[in-house]
């Protein structure tokens, strides 16, 4: 009885957990699951707990999907005025955990810059008022509540290991990529500017179908 007891606490926990932590609002999109069935209808991204809730219209029954679930899907972001995409890529968490998480798509190409919530500053980035930093294109809060990482051969590679894993490649592709931070002044350690050095890459390497 008492164990029976125990496990209801523990789910009930669970579920109030999941319901209180950190959500988009809901919103129209489309799912792709991992068996290729595409639902369209509205989204709620828990981006806490790595989870995808589905209900066909605001009336309907809901689901709820783990990354063991879906490929991608993507959802319209009303305050952004703009559809969000984001893939599920299998990714090195730590020196001794490997596990699917989903990643925002920032550029799709030969390679990728993907952001995923970070996992302690759950915020709304686009709410500036709970930052105490200046909005600009290097210390703003889509920086500060996201890591960034680059999808490269089939690896994820964080961000902040662009100047050592990512440059070397993009520098023997024979695409000028030393001419152009020269020319414009991009810094591999910053965001913003590694965003351009990848649009740029990616404009100049072979034509990538993309993940959309």
């Amino acid at each position: 009885m008492k164990k029976l007891l125990l496990t209801a606490i523990v789910a009930v926990g669970a579920i109030g957990l999941t319901c209180a932590a950190p959500q988009t609002a809901w919103s129209s999109g489309v799912i792709v699951t991992a068996d290729e069935q595409i639902l369209q209808g509205e989204i709620r991204y828990n981006y806490a707990y790595d989870i995808v809730m589905y209900r066909e219209n605001a009336d309907a029954s809901l689901q709820t999907f783990s990354t063991n679930q879906i490929t991608s899907f993507r959802y319209y972001d009303e305050k952004q005025d703009r559809v969000r995409y984001f893939h599920k890529y299998t990714y090195r968490e730590s020196d001794y955990i490997t596990r699917p998480g989903f990643f925002e798509v920032v550029l799709s190409g030969n390679i990728s810059y993907l952001r995923k919530h970070n996992g302690v500053t759950y915020f709304d980035a686009t709410d500036s008022r709970r930052f105490a930093v200046k909005r600009s294109g290097r210390t703003s809060p889509d920086v500060v509540c996201y890591d960034y990482y680059v999808q490269l051969n089939g690896e994820i590679i964080r961000a902040r290991q662009f100047k050592r894993e990512v440059l070397p490649w993009l520098l023997n592709q024979n695409i000028a990529v030393k001419d152009h931070m020269k020319e414009h002044g991009l810094r591999s350690g910053y965001v913003d500017d590694q965003i351009r050095l990848v649009r740029y890459a990616n404009e100049r390497l072979q034509p990538h179908i993309s993940i959309r």
